[in-house]
């Protein structure tokens, strides 16, 4: 169920801003509508953030060690700071291996040399330049007297020592290297070594995550207060700030502000307003929790609550999707063995393995009723589990394909009208809502046009007269009040 919310209007006086924030905060009833922050104080708290944020994203997220302890806050960033510290190090030694793997590619076809000898000849008067050229452009070089020292499938490379002919002035020079060939694969493996101490060292660092994680939060509470705090409105010596609070928080708001003598002005949400959204789950639909919170997604305010029905129709899909008795309990099993792991720690059992529980028994029982062990007939063919399955199930496999098909679209139109009902109730007494009722005609007679033409329903082999009829009566009770509104005759709507 999505929570009822108040908009709410609070004036304060400035003086007392930070101690009436304080106060705010723990009592803990209001969304406040984002403030940007401003000032040394945010700017310091922002950069912490930050800070804490980036080093969780540098550790590496596979086999991480052993959760350090977590020692405040102070400590955290100086674990983040390492944690960029090292970070550095790895992405420089990795430049290095990128530059010298560069450098061998470029050097490789000249062979293994060393460019000291060709230092020395220049200390001597006898400057030493290398080319890579086209080879169509080889007798220019030979004609000025260089010498060929490696070829490719389409290059040369040549060597001019001493004075350069002015032949050769419209070639760019081929830059010699720092470092012969052998050294700088010497290099590179002393690098790799190198590198592979720093990850090693980096995944050490992993036991960080869980103290700076923690730090995070504390950081990014701190974070929204003063943002709060040094972005809330100010007008002479009054403060005043907007938010949201749930509709049976706002008596415990109401205390709270004659006690400190707030201003207080609480109304109705407009349709302009971006109301957040807080959702109060049941017991069956809150296991839905984990598949929420991995989506990351949450209804708008002003949209309907459908985590019941999700879980519904999730534990069905799930269940059609494996679709097998046996590992269905494969996965009962595992999840009866977690469940009594986090028992025997006298942990709170996570509401992920009560989910998992829901889908194991759905993937159960529809394995059971579509005769399905590990898709084995030999498994089947035990009398007890045999006798268990539907008999719809039982015919010819595309009589059985007919069956998934008619199931599929049943769950289907199941899902449309509950968004057809629900529309309904959202818009009734509205002339518009009457809409609704047409369309859910609609869709009934077009569920019968699939059975007749798609799954080849046995009795439908052809469209029921009076479905024809249930179809043109609902888009005639569209026609007429799909597009009424407030304030517009009846026939206008039309």
């Amino acid at each position: 169920m999505i929570v009822k919310m108040k908009k709410v209007s609070l004036v304060i006086f400035d003086k007392f801003r930070e101690k009436s924030l304080g106060k705010l905060r723990k009592l803990g009833v209001m969304h406040l509508d984002p403030v940007e922050g401003n000032g040394e104080k945010y700017d310091a708290v922002y950069s912490m953030n930050e800070k804490l944020k980036n080093s969780i994203n540098l550790l590496p997220t596979e086999n991480e060690a052993p959760a350090a302890s977590f020692d405040g806050i102070e400590d955290a960033l100086k674990k983040a700071d390492e944690i960029a510290a090292k970070n550095d190090e790895h992405k420089a030694v990795k430049d290095r291996i990128n530059a010298c793997a560069k450098e061998i590619e470029r050097i490789e076809p000249l062979g293994d040399f060393d460019p000291s000898v060709a230092a020395g000849l220049a200390d001597k008067g006898l400057p030493v330049q290398l080319y890579m050229v086209n080879r169509s452009d080889d007798q220019v070089f030979r004609d000025a007297g260089a010498f060929a020292v490696a070829q490719t499938k389409a290059k040369s490379f040549f060597a001019v020592v001493g004075e350069t002919s002015d032949s050769l002035s419209p070639f760019d020079a081929f830059a010699m290297p720092s470092a012969g060939l052998s050294q700088l694969k010497s290099e590179v493996a002393g690098a790799e070594k190198e590198l592979a101490e720093v990850e090693a060292q980096l995944q050490q660092m992993t036991a960080y995550k869980a103290p700076i994680q923690r730090a995070l939060e504390l950081v990014g509470s701190d974070l929204q207060f003063e943002a709060v705090r040094s972005g809330i409105n100010v007008e002479e010596q009054l403060s005043y700030l907007t938010g949201y609070c749930p509709v049976d928080r706002i008596e415990k708001l109401k205390a709270e502000a004659q006690s400190e003598g707030w201003g207080l002005l609480i109304e109705d949400p407009s349709e302009e307003d971006a109301v957040p959204t807080e959702l109060k789950l049941g017991k069956f639909s809150s296991l839905l929790t984990p598949v929420l919170d991995f989506l990351g997604i949450l209804p708008g305010y002003r949209e309907y609550d459908i985590s019941f029905f999700f879980l519904c129709f999730f534990s069905i899909f799930t269940a059609m999707l494996i679709g097998d008795a046996g590992y269905g309990l494969i996965f009962l099993g595992a999840t009866v063995a977690g469940m009594i792991a986090f028992a025997g720690k006298k942990k709170e059992i996570p509401k992920v393995f009560f989910m998992l529980l829901i889908l194991s028994i759905t993937t159960i029982a529809y394995g059971i009723i579509t005769g399905t062990w590990f898709a084995s007939q030999t498994i089947l063919s035990w009398g007890p589990l045999e006798s268990l399955k539907l008999d719809v199930f039982k015919g010819s496999d595309t009589e059985q394909i007919a069956v998934v098909m008619g199931i599929s679209f049943f769950l289907g139109i199941v899902q449309l009208l509950i968004g057809v009902v629900q529309n309904f109730k959202k818009n009734f007494p509205k002339k518009s809502s009457f809409a609704q009722i047409g369309w859910f005609a609609v869709l009934i007679a077009i569920y019968y046009l699939v059975l007749t033409l798609v799954v080849k329903r046995a009795g439908l082999e052809t469209y029921p007269q009076q479905m024809l009829y249930l179809l043109l009566a609902g888009v005639v009770i569209i026609f007429l009040f799909g597009g009424q509104e407030e304030g517009k005759s009846f026939l206008k709507g039309i």
